[in-house]
């Protein structure tokens, strides 16, 4: 599936309801590194982008990747004293 597909499909899927809530999804992470075969060379870097897609949805949830306000992006001389 290319990237664009994946996309569309995703947006799709978010807009009729149908993702995982945050907990669902980090335990359906947590499930696919299980699945994971130790054997495969690939694994290590196969559980890696499972954990960094784990830390991504745990910052969602609990909003660290909020962007900075737009008083946060001035200079500090801008900045009005509070």
């Amino acid at each position: 599936m290319k990237k664009t597909d994946v996309l569309v499909t995703l947006i799709g899927m978010a807009r009729a309801g149908l993702g995982f809530t945050p907990t669902d999804a980090l335990a359906c992470i947590s499930e696919l590194i299980e699945r994971e075969d130790k054997q495969n060379p690939l694994h290590d870097a196969n559980v890696e982008r499972l954990l960094r897609l784990g830390a991504c949805v745990w910052s969602l949830k609990h909003g660290m990747l909020a962007p900075p306000s737009s008083k946060d992006l001035l200079p500090q001389e801008l900045k009005q004293p509070e």
